[in-house]
This record gives C-alpha cells, structure tokens and sequence, in this order.
C-alpha cells in the first residue's frame, strides 16, 4: 500500500500551513504539516475505523487530537486515498464535503 493525497487534501493541507504562518511562523506551520503526515502514514500500517456518516470513508485523528484525516481505500490499486484533512473541532463533516 502506498498513500496518495487527493488535490483537495492537498488544498486543505496548503491551507493549514497558510494558518500556521499567519499565527506563529513558517517553523510552527512547518512542524504541523510535517506531524500531520507523519501520523497519516501509520495507516500504512493500521487501518482507521471507518467514518460512521460516509460509507466507504475513513476518519484517523492525528496531531495529538488537533486534526481528523479522512480517507478511502483503494484495494485494486493498493492505495489509501486521502481526501481530506480538517481541525477536529469543526462542523460534522458529510458526504457532501468529503465526495467530490
């Protein structure tokens, strides 16, 4: 299995990031991106429980609780497809904003 970041993962990542350096610095926005992809890749070793709003979607918390990481998997291709990437403490996400 490898792991792929969606472009709206991506998106959502870019914007973590731009947070991060408009309220600290571009270390503390650094450091952030960099813990938030290093918790994701434990699904290459550890399956997440699936997201209970979204069939075929999965949730990790990662960063300490900070952030929720929704992803699928992808048998066929062995790839976990990240889709998003969002604070923890936001509005219930739906299928609506995890399906593009």
């Amino acid at each position: 299995m490898r792991i792929k970041y969606e472009d709206e993962a991506k998106l959502d990542l870019l914007g973590i990031r731009d947070y991060y350096r408009d309220v600290g610095e571009n270390q503390l926005a650094m450091r952030m991106i960099k813990l938030i992809r290093s918790d994701t890749n434990a699904l290459l070793n550890y399956t997440a429980p699936p997201y209970e709003l979204v069939q075929g979607i999965h949730r990790l918390v990662v960063a300490k609780g900070a952030f929720l990481v929704f992803h699928r998997i992808n048998d066929a291709q062995s790839v976990i497809e990240i889709v998003h990437v969002r604070r923890s403490e936001r509005v219930t996400a739906s299928e609506k904003t995890l399906i593009k």
